[in-house]
């Protein structure tokens, strides 16, 4: 094989590897602008916005979280293979630290002020009771 035929054996996989390459570019972008690919810079779509307000960690695989979909808010419980809905939260009664990442609720108990978390556990509860 002589140089001449290596060099175009090398210019024909160099023009093939730009022509694939940008059908792959154009392919990205028309996908892209039909909002059909979840990849790239995300799209802001109108509609329902969810929001994750705060999180707790309860176990290694399973956690609280206080999410706010539109103008609601929901308590939903998190596990590795799926989230349960445990409660509606009034986001006006909670008052979210956002520099920790947990929540606190204004409650008071029989012997004064009460922890956050227990706070939080005893509004669960007492919005789950069965009457």
């Amino acid at each position: 094989m002589s140089t001449a035929a290596t060099l175009a054996l090398f210019a024909r996989l160099f023009v093939s590897l730009g022509v694939v390459i940008g059908l792959m570019w154009f392919a990205a972008r028309v996908v892209r602008r039909r909002g059909l690919g979840g990849f790239g810079s995300p799209t802001r779509r109108p509609g329902v916005h969810i929001d994750v307000l705060a999180r707790r960690t309860l176990s290694r695989n399973t956690s609280i979280a206080i999410v706010r979909v539109g103008d609601q808010g929901l308590i939903v419980g998190v596990t590795d293979h799926e989230v349960t809905k445990l409660a509606d939260a009034d986001l006006d009664e909670l008052d979210l630290d956002d520099a920790e990442g947990q929540w606190t609720a204004s409650s008071q108990g029989p012997d004064g002020p009460t922890s956050p978390w227990r706070a939080m556990l005893d509004q669960l509860r007492e919005r789950t009771v069965r009457r």
